[in-house]
């Protein structure tokens, strides 16, 4: 559909209001609706109106709005059109402007409901990515108290192996001094017992015997029992005392469970 265009009026009248001749404005406004520029010529063509009011140009202007795009512009100029109270208004272009007028109310209608369906969609998704987010924090949130347990839990178990090895060392050390008195002790009794047994041979008489007989037996038995309990301890303490340092971070070592019987896996970190 081509623009309705003005008739072109003397020249001259227009100078002497000192006003730019309205006829050029609107072949200007004409020229760049065809070329497309549909805003631009609205602009010319309201410029023209305004020079000299003309109820055709109230439609072009709408025309170029609409073609433009802008929809709610051009409906107030089509209204424009529709409400003025003069004799100039075209009939077709009356008629013309009515159907455009429900034709852009629908068109806002879609826009105006499209943009709602937007912005429900827009704040779906956003209430979506405030979720996610919330979730990726408690999860760091959780990772961080996750990894301070465990760092807790390693220090205690790194402090429970370290109580452990010195424990080892203070019973080891411990059965060693044992083993050491105890052999000393034995030794001492048997040296005792020996002197007993030489007093038994030198005796000459049955009490001397008897006496030095009952002195051989209890130093030989105190002696047995230093030299027993010696050895065991010896014993003990090679067994208790650790074969190796202090466990070092990370470290994996298989030992004799300490509250049970059986193999088990001592971790330190």
């Amino acid at each position: 559909m081509s623009m309705a265009l003005l008739v072109a009026m003397p020249s001259g009248a227009w100078a002497q209001k000192g006003a730019k001749n309205p006829a050029a404005l609107v072949k200007e406004g004409e020229r760049l609706y065809n070329a497309g520029k549909y805003r631009e010529a609205a602009e010319v063509l309201k410029k023209a109106q305004e020079a000299q009011p003309n109820s055709k140009l109230i439609y072009n202007i709408a025309r170029a709005y609409e073609q433009a795009g802008d929809l709610r512009e051009s409906l107030s100029y089509y209204q424009q059109y529709v409400g003025q109270n003069t004799e100039e208004a075209d009939p077709t272009l009356l008629k013309r402007s009515a159907l455009a007028i429900d034709r852009l109310r629908v068109l806002i209608d879609k826009e105006a409901k499209a943009a709602a369906e937007a912005e429900v969609e827009r704040k779906r998704l956003q209430e979506q990515a405030d979720a996610s987010r919330r979730k990726a924090e408690e999860e760091q949130a959780a990772a961080r108290r996750a990894e301070e347990v465990s760092r807790q839990q390693q220090k205690a178990e790194q402090e429970r192996a370290l109580a452990d090895y010195r424990r080892s060392r203070v019973i080891a050390f411990s059965l060693g001094g044992l083993s050491a008195v105890s052999l000393g002790g034995g030794l001492f009794f048997g040296l005792q017992a020996r002197d007993a047994r030489t007093k038994f041979d030198d005796a000459t008489n049955l009490d001397g015997k008897q006496t030095a007989a009952d002195t051989t037996r209890s130093k030989a038995l105190l002696a047995d029992i230093g030299m027993g309990v010696g050895l065991a301890a010896a014993i003990g303490a090679i067994i208790v005392f650790p074969k190796e340092g202090p466990p070092a971070e990370g470290e994996v070592r298989l030992t004799l469970a300490p509250r049970g019987t059986g193999a088990g896996v001592e971790v330190s970190f």
